[in-house]
């Protein structure tokens, strides 16, 4: 049996906090040399209140990465985005790793909160890489501390399945 403190070891070093800590790049746009595309059946950027709402077949892309959602909502007071949140059934993040292989992150709900650098997927929650896959409720990524979090459910428990990495 597994304690917590080698679990969270384990789901620290994981492949898939590479993918997770390029999400929150991809959306806010951090990077300039690459353009950010946002598609959807409607939008509405209100100023005043610095909020963007993308509604309908959601796709964002930056680079090899793409976001599909329901809906997105960028806060952005003074043009400064602050908090990204993303609903579908599910939400999906694409982005390939260093090797070029699949990295998908899946949940009904995304918030990334750019003043706390922290990455949330909440229910359904699931992120699979090709050596990775793991399940809970509610997965929490704290960029800055490097520290990723799962959780479960009172009827479902954290499922992580680890492949061995060919030699």
């Amino acid at each position: 049996m597994t304690d917590r403190s080698s679990l969270a070891r384990i789901t620290r070093v994981a492949a898939f906090g590479l993918f997770l800590a390029c999400l929150p790049m991809m959306l806010t746009a951090q990077v300039p040399a690459l353009p950010v595309q946002i598609s959807a059946d409607w939008a509405e950027m209100d100023d005043r209140r610095g909020i963007g709402t993308y509604t309908g077949n959601v796709v964002v892309t930056r680079g090899d990465m793409t976001l599909w959602a329901d809906r997105i909502v960028i806060h952005a007071p003074e043009r400064r985005p602050a908090r990204i949140e993303a609903e579908g059934n599910p939400v999906r993040a694409e982005a390939p790793d260093l090797d070029n292989q699949p990295r998908v992150a899946t949940a009904l709900r995304m918030e990334y909160s750019i003043a706390d650098d922290v990455l949330l997927l909440l229910r359904e929650a699931r992120v699979q890489t090709a050596t990775e896959d793991a399940r809970g409720d509610r997965i929490s990524y704290d960029l800055t501390q490097d520290i990723i979090r799962i959780e479960g459910t009172p009827t479902e428990r954290v499922q992580i399945i680890i492949q061995p990495r060919p030699e």
